[in-house]
């Protein structure tokens, strides 16, 4: 692969330019000790660390001025980002050179003007900060999570918000409402007005057909030939798969959606009854955004706030794979397929931690995890509960019979497990359900004859 040297160095900005950061704060701090204590060792010490975090500041400039090369970032907030970090180290250094010079007759300038300049100094850092702040998280970072008591005292920067579903499937407009809120969500955080990484931009339709620097971002009708599909089709672990820097990937169903939109036209303008889909499509888009296919109309999903994301990011790091249901949502679908032959106890662990976002919790799949009856009454708190995947973990009658308390689950899964007809007590008391899988279980042909019916309009299979 070849080596750029240059961008291999710029690369190393975000670590380098912490550093000079620190010790010029905390220069700034030995001079605010020093106006109420004098001390020769303290003077000398500000001296130092002066000169330490100018050298560093101006080595976090070149780096700075390396990595930009690259391109992707706003012109304007770039400049801003790129001056105040110049003039810092400039500033830097003279405030070293006036405080280090030997002349009796700027003893003044030692004193004060340095103090001054330094104060300057800080507050550039700190502007400085706050552009490349921007340029790496967005406009509007510094509000993105604000408390709700702060908002009305410090009003976010206005979002683009998701459009708003109609009622029937066959008026939902393909891109606007399925493909933009994807790339949006995926995708926009790099690739916006402000961020523009491989001079690519993904928030309009003007702008996704510009495509970036790598070639043919789409080509409509060609998704061999659109660059898009590509990357995000991509092995995990290939340089070029996207979203970059371990953001979270589109999902299988997603990817799905954006490859068959590319190879039908990549029309922006298309609702779903101009767009003459199979089967097998209108079902994958009727599911995605929470239609009721078979009767026509939309499902109302449970409205949530949006999850604690030092949960979410625990979650993941304990092996959970943790996704959003769809792009206009905050539930989860969480599944415990990586984590099938960790041991009992961080099973348990990881379910009392998911219980801290127990009404995100949409789906759950805890299929061959070795269940125990006391991890059966945690997932029995999920009050949004829609559907549950709990085959093959040996569960006995005594064992599910918490699961009455789902009364919003639709969906069940017990194939593979120890249950028999004594059971039937416990799915009669889920009022909103509409499909049980008894696969493999000890429900008999008779026993499950029974139990459609007794309740009707549910779909046994077994």
């Amino acid at each position: 692969m070849h080596t750029d040297w240059s961008l291999f160095f710029g690369s190393f900005h975000p670590l380098i330019v912490h550093i000079p950061i620190g010790i010029i704060l905390f220069a700034a701090l030995l001079n605010g000790i020093a106006l109420y204590k004098k001390s020769r060792t303290l003077q000398s010490a500000i001296s130092i660390a002066l000169l330490i975090g100018s050298l560093g500041a101006a080595l976090a400039a070149v780096s700075g001025y390396f990595l930009a090369a690259n391109g992707g970032y706003d012109a304007g907030t770039l400049f801003w980002h790129k001056w105040t970090g110049i003039a810092a180290a400039v500033i830097g250094f003279c405030a070293w050179w006036i405080r280090t010079n030997k002349r009796a007759d700027i003893l003044f300038l030692k004193t004060r003007l340095s103090a001054w300049l330094l104060s300057v100094c800080v507050l550039l850092i700190i502007a400085g900060g706050h552009f490349g702040g921007t340029m790496t998280h967005g406009e509007g970072y510094l509000t993105a999570h604000m408390p709700a008591f702060l908002r009305s005292v410090f009003p976010e920067t206005p979002r683009v918000q998701p459009q708003q579903l109609p009622a029937q499937l066959d008026s939902v407009q393909v891109f606007a409402h399925v493909i933009q809120p994807i790339l949006s969500a995926k995708c926009v955080s790099c690739h916006n007005p402000g961020k523009q990484q491989g001079d690519l931009v993904l928030n309009s339709p003007e702008a996704i057909m510009k495509g970036g620097k790598s070639g043919n971002t789409l080509v409509p009708g060609d998704i061999g030939r659109s660059e898009l599909v590509y990357r995000v089709g991509l092995d995990p672990h290939n340089t070029k798969f996207m979203p970059a820097n371990n953001q979270p990937p589109l999902t299988t169903v997603e990817a799905g959606l954006l490859k068959w939109w590319v190879a039908s036209g990549a029309d922006f303008t298309k609702n779903i009854a101009e767009s003459k889909l199979d089967e097998k499509t209108r079902y994958l888009l009727a599911f995605y955004l929470g239609f009721d296919e078979e009767n026509d109309k939309e499902i109302i999903l449970p409205e949530v706030a949006r999850a604690d994301s030092n949960v979410v990011r625990q979650l993941k790091e304990m092996k959970l794979i943790v996704r959003t249901l769809t792009a206009q949502s905050n539930l989860l679908d969480i599944s415990f397929v990586m984590m099938r032959q960790s041991s009992p106890e961080q099973k348990k662990a990881a379910l009392q931690l998911l219980l801290s976002v127990k009404e995100q919790v949409y789906r759950l799949d805890v299929s061959n995890c070795a269940l125990t009856g006391e991890e059966i009454k945690m997932i029995a708190t999920l009050p949004h509960l829609n559907k549950l995947e709990m085959q093959k973990n040996n569960l006995t009658d005594e064992a599910v019979a918490p699961l009455k308390a789902l009364q919003q689950l639709v969906s069940l899964n017990l194939g593979q497990n120890d249950i028999t007809v004594k059971s039937a007590t416990v799915f009669q008391q889920l009022a909103a359900l509409q499909k049980i899988n008894l696969w493999q279980t000890r429900f008999t042909e008779e026993d499950v004859k029974q139990l459609q019916d007794t309740m009707k309009g549910v779909v046994v299979e077994r």
